[in-house]
């Protein structure tokens, strides 16, 4: 079993920012939605109740065009 740390909590904010601060992506709230879902569609994808940093990075890294860039 992963170590809590090792797995994504969609109920914190802080471990969604720091996700789209990874990927270069704003901390909006319109974001941190987009994330969650992100994770339903992952969840499903992969038939797992909860997902590594490592597994939802990646499904992330394919569908980072749904996310709003950081603003200049």
């Amino acid at each position: 079993m992963a170590l809590d740390k090792e797995l994504v909590n969609f109920g914190e904010e802080h471990e969604l920012n720091t996700i789209l601060s990874k990927f270069g992506k704003s901390q909006s709230q319109k974001n941190r939605a987009t994330l969650g879902e992100l994770g339903k569609k992952c969840k499903e994808k992969l038939a797992k109740r909860v997902l590594t940093q490592d597994e939802f990075g990646e499904f992330v890294k394919a569908h980072l065009k749904e996310l709003e860039d950081k603003k200049a």
